[in-house]
């Protein structure tokens, strides 16, 4: 049986707003309590969000990611959230699969890990 969770009205809101602020930098910043830490899979490191922010425009020449959200689900700390984004690695194009951990306090984002895997057979 799964449990079913019932975010506070200021989580709702965030993780409602979270899949759209992932393609604008500006946004996901101000979404973020200013002690915010990220963490990526792809170098296991914590980081401030204004630094994961810097990081993200410069693998994007200074544009804005392209995310494409696939759902938010609650959890008792926040919500994850699951996406695809288009990137280009080494001259190759590939769709990596995102899901983000989000821990919330008052309506900000204070901690979010995201792990990225990309999409590829099994064989």
């Amino acid at each position: 049986m799964t449990a079913t969770i019932t975010p506070d009205q200021a989580t709702r809101e965030l993780g409602e707003r979270w899949p759209a602020a992932l393609n604008d930098l500006d946004q996901f910043e101000q979404m973020c309590s200013a002690d915010c830490e990220v963490w990526h899979s792809t170098d296991d490191k914590w980081v401030t969000v204004s630094q994961a922010v810097e990081d993200a425009r410069r693998r994007v020449g200074g544009g804005e990611p392209n995310f494409e959200p696939r759902g938010v689900t609650y959890t008792e700390n926040g919500f994850f959230n699951q996406a695809f984004i288009a990137v280009e690695l080494m001259g190759n194009p590939m769709r990596l699969h995102v899901i983000q951990i989000v821990d919330v306090k008052d309506g900000k984002a204070v901690r979010v890990q995201e792990y990225v895997g990309p999409e590829m057979p099994v064989e």
